[in-house]
């Protein structure tokens, strides 16, 4: 974080890399439709050379840079096991499975609140939103295409559900972070967050009833015979098959770390590929590689087996990098804190206060691209301010959740985002809509500031002991 090793940069100086991103971000996404990697890279280069302008030395550049990426190094390994671990457990007919008796069971009227709320459980079990939609997520998106639902909406509700869980379970890593940060009890966090978290579920959940009701499910893709035929033609079948997804989600019930669980994960889904599919282990590493390519006939189908691998989670790592690159240089040079300095001028009442919070979240997962950044930043900078108004750490740590780790997967260049697009094969700007969870919470968030509802304040005489880890 910040150090005073330099005079701390004006607010002018701070906003040029802001702009450049920011520019750099609308012509290469918008107007030449091509990845936003280049931007985020001239943004960080614009970043540093601001910094070095400003007194900052070369070192504290690096270490900027450098400490932001170290400290993401396990989650960009996760990324490049669910990259192999979905091209294994569909090879393996693991994905397909959960298809087919998926679509045995499911409607197009009750999928979308149903597979809202199976990826909320989900979540809520393992902790990942990631791990969600990386595997029940590529089956839903399969079933809901069977089924004749809009790929978008099926993205949205997975989405919606998969980040729904993830705030509320104890095993989040970004629920962990975000109450540490601020050393809130993880407990006292989730409970608080109940308050708007349930309100905004309920009213996700009404409308994504009203909208499988809507949605005919009918069209030229919606025969499921179709896809169920497939997919008894191309994979084989066995109760066994169901094994490696309950070992994964026992493990994590035993709160194993994810790494493994995932491991052990992707080697039952091996062994499973070798046995059942009758597939060779110089097919099983390329899978692992380049992922699983299935050569049905058939567009639809084939467009929704081949899918997963390391090499799917390439673009994502690359980005991630490059934005904790860009996000590190301000922090540490100290631009991130005099862009914050100002805005705190606006944080005159309760409900202001809050809605400065939520932008600034926003605005640094617009141009750092990183959700951890946007909860990190924000909780340290606006900590004293929630203070001065005797109002307790969880009211804070509650809008960090909503505007900083909530919003990710709604901003196209933003990693949660470019992962979503590398698992689903659905842009964020197509299943944004329908993410209804996902923009809902900020809103409601902000509602409650600005009617003062479970806005909870110190006591006189007290100090937070309780929401102390």
């Amino acid at each position: 974080m910040y150090k005073k090793e330099a005079p701390l940069p004006s607010i002018y100086v701070a906003l040029i890399p802001l702009l450049i991103t920011g520019l750099a971000l609308w012509v290469s996404v918008f107007v030449l439709d091509t990845q936003p990697h280049f931007a985020l890279f001239l943004g960080a280069t614009t970043a540093g050379i601001c910094a070095y302008a400003s007194g900052c030395s070369w070192e504290v550049i690096r270490e900027g840079f450098k400490g932001a990426i170290s400290r993401t190094i396990p989650a960009l390994l996760i990324l490049l096991i669910i990259g192999m671990l979905i091209g294994v457990w569909i090879s393996s007919g693991i994905v397909p499975a959960l298809m087919y008796f998926g679509f045995k069971v499911l409607t197009a009227r009750w999928f979308l609140p149903l597979i809202f709320l199976f990826c909320g459980l989900m979540s809520l079990i393992t902790g990942s939103s990631w791990t969600t939609i990386g595997t029940i997520g590529v089956a839903a998106v399969g079933v809901g295409e069977g089924l004749g639902i809009p790929v978008a909406m099926s993205a949205g509700a997975i989405v919606s559900g998969a980040f729904f869980g993830d705030k509320i379970s104890p095993m989040s890593d970004s629920t962990n972070l975000t109450s540490s940060v601020l050393g809130v009890n993880l407990f006292d966090h989730i409970r608080h967050m109940l308050y708007s978290t349930v309100l905004v579920m309920v009213l996700s959940l009404v409308v994504f009833t009203v909208m499988g009701f809507i949605v005919s499910g009918e069209g030229a893709i919606s025969d499921v015979s179709t896809y169920t035929d497939s997919i008894l033609q191309h994979f084989n079948f066995t109760f066994w098959l169901f094994i490696p997804p309950l070992a994964v989600i026992i493990l994590i019930l035993l709160k194993v770390p994810a790494i493994p669980c995932l491991i052990t994960g992707l080697i039952l889904g091996g062994a499973a590929y070798l046995l059942f599919q009758g597939g060779s282990l110089k097919l099983l590493f390329e899978t692992i590689h380049t992922g699983f390519r299935l050569d049905s006939g058939s567009e639809y189908i084939d467009k929704l087996f081949s899918r997963g691998g390391m090499e799917s989670m390439y673009n994502v790592v690359v980005l991630a990098l490059i934005s904790l690159a860009l996000g590190g240089i301000m922090d540490r040079t100290g631009m991130l804190h005099s862009i914050v300095l100002k805005l705190s001028r606006f944080v005159g009442t309760v409900g202001n206060l809050t809605v400065t919070v939520l932008l600034t979240s926003i605005l640094i997962n617009i141009f750092s691209a990183n959700q951890y950044l946007a909860v990190i930043l924000p909780g340290q900078m606006y900590e004293e301010n929630y203070r001065a108004k005797k109002l307790k750490l969880k009211n804070l740590t509650r809008t960090l959740e909503a505007g900083g780790t909530l919003t990710a997967p709604l901003i196209p260049w933003n990693s949660s985002a470019v992962f979503v697009y590398s698992a689903l094969g659905v842009s964020a700007g197509a299943y944004a809509p329908y993410a209804i969870f996902c923009w809902l919470s900020p809103i409601v968030v902000a509602i409650f500031a600005y009617v003062n509802f479970s806005m909870e304040r110190v006591a006189p005489r007290e100090t937070e002991p309780e929401d102390q880890q």
